[in-house]
């Protein structure tokens, strides 16, 4: 059984900024579209609402993202992550992409009208100098720009010639990393491939906070070549950051989860026991005709689950 990230699940009010951004910023292409009725929907999330979902693909690589707009009967549901709880933890927070020249990436995405909203970073980890800076997005998704010692990137991204990569990670802060960490490895055969630690005070401004953040990560994926999932701890308190744990649920707004590729569910669905939902089979170009299924980790953000056709 072979299980790889294809990249975040995000839950929108209106796909076409999120189409736009993942556009003309990050390469991306529409590579299909589905619509899902409420029987399937209510099956996979647990929601009365239909469905349209967006696939946004990286040219020549597996990985991009899913924009799905669940049509719930009422107002406009809450986004996940708001100015209050933009680094409360228990919920997936930033996409990242790699930059190769992160002066280029910044002046790309002013030009095409996404301009970064916050202040950069630059800090050291053992391997080198890297920068960061940020977009905060439609329903509260935000992106960064990440740049750092070429042959660094050569492990982690395989998009290299291009003004930014495939998405390379999605940030989870959790308040307890382990059963998530051990889930992934039961579940998908995924384990640790990268770990870091720095303080730096650059990075508490990019985050938009007055405490200083240790940040500590454990990232986890098939491998290091691949998308992964940044399992992050900022090193705040309880009362400094609060937590969102059982908040990422359809058809509240933003990174609402993950999608992984698998080429055989039913293994999938047996590792994982009652954190899978049913197998429903749905039409989902580029996927074609497929079997998927959700399933709820113990940090609560759904993933969802595309058997290879």
């Amino acid at each position: 059984m072979s299980s790889s990230i294809y990249g975040p699940l995000i839950s929108v009010s209106d796909a076409e900024p999120h189409r736009a951004l993942l556009a003309e910023v990050f390469g991306m292409t529409a590579d299909g579209t589905g619509s899902l009725p409420p029987e399937d929907v209510s099956g996979l999330f647990g929601v009365a609402a239909g469905a349209e979902l967006t696939v946004m693909g990286t040219p020549g690589v597996d990985a991009g993202a899913v924009l799905c707009r669940f049509d719930a009967e009422g107002p406009v549901a809450a986004p996940i992550r708001d100015e209050r709880t933009r680094i409360h933890r228990d919920a997936f927070r930033v996409i990242d992409f790699y930059a190769p020249d992160f002066v280029a990436a910044v002046q790309h995405a002013r030009d095409a009208g996404f301009p970064m909203a916050t202040s950069e970073a630059s800090y050291e980890l053992a391997e080198g100098s890297f920068r960061e800076a940020h977009h905060g997005g439609a329903d509260g998704v935000v992106t960064a720009l990440l740049s750092g010692p070429a042959d660094f990137f050569t492990d982690f991204a395989q998009v290299r010639d291009r003004i930014v990569s495939e998405p390379v990670s999605i940030s989870l802060p959790l308040s307890d990393a382990a059963p998530t960490i051990d889930w992934y490895a039961d579940v998908f055969g995924w384990g640790v491939v990268y770990t870091y630690d720095f303080v730096d005070a650059s990075f508490s401004e990019l985050m938009q906070v007055d405490h200083e953040l240790r940040v500590r990560s454990s990232t986890v994926g098939p491998s290091r070549q691949q998308t992964y999932v940044n399992i992050v701890d900022y090193g705040l308190t309880a009362d400094q950051a609060g937590s969102l744990h059982g908040q990422a649920v359809a058809p509240r707004r933003g990174v609402l989860g993950l999608v992984v590729l698998t080429d055989d569910l039913d293994d999938v669905i047996s590792r994982a026991g009652t954190s899978a939902g049913p197998a429903v089979t749905i039409d989902l170009a580029p996927f074609g005709r497929c079997r998927t299924s959700v399933l709820v980790p113990p940090c609560a953000t759904p993933h969802l689950v595309i058997e290879r056709c």
